[in-house]
């Protein structure tokens, strides 16, 4: 239903450092906007984009985000709640080396205080 609706519109997977309240995890999930994904009221921690894989193919982002998901890795249940705290990982290095070179952009990772 999600992919049917996008129209050819530029998604993004996104993988996220969230922390605050004394914890520090990753998610993962795609969108078209991440500033407006992730605003005050949506979401409950901080948090920092670590990285982004965009495509004009939906179904590709959404095919890549399943493909992590499904991985086995690691999983973190956040104690707050907010849309997407079942996307949620321990550590990043084995969700970033899953992402394609191709369109990956990755951010330097700067240390925060949880």
């Amino acid at each position: 239903m999600w992919l049917t609706q996008q129209n050819g519109r530029k998604a993004v997977l996104y993988v996220i450092r969230c922390y605050g309240n004394g914890e520090s995890f990753y998610k993962v999930g795609i969108t078209f906007c991440l500033s407006a994904r992730f605003t005050p009221f949506k979401m409950p921690y901080k948090w920092r984009t670590i990285a982004r894989y965009s495509s004009q193919s939906a179904g590709k982002v959404f095919d890549l985000e399943q493909k992590i998901h499904a991985a086995g890795l690691a999983s973190y249940a956040p104690l707050l709640p907010f849309a997407g705290k079942s996307e949620c990982y321990a550590e990043v290095e084995a969700i970033l080396s899953l992402l394609p070179a191709k369109g990956l952009f990755i951010l330097k990772q700067v240390n925060v205080d949880v």
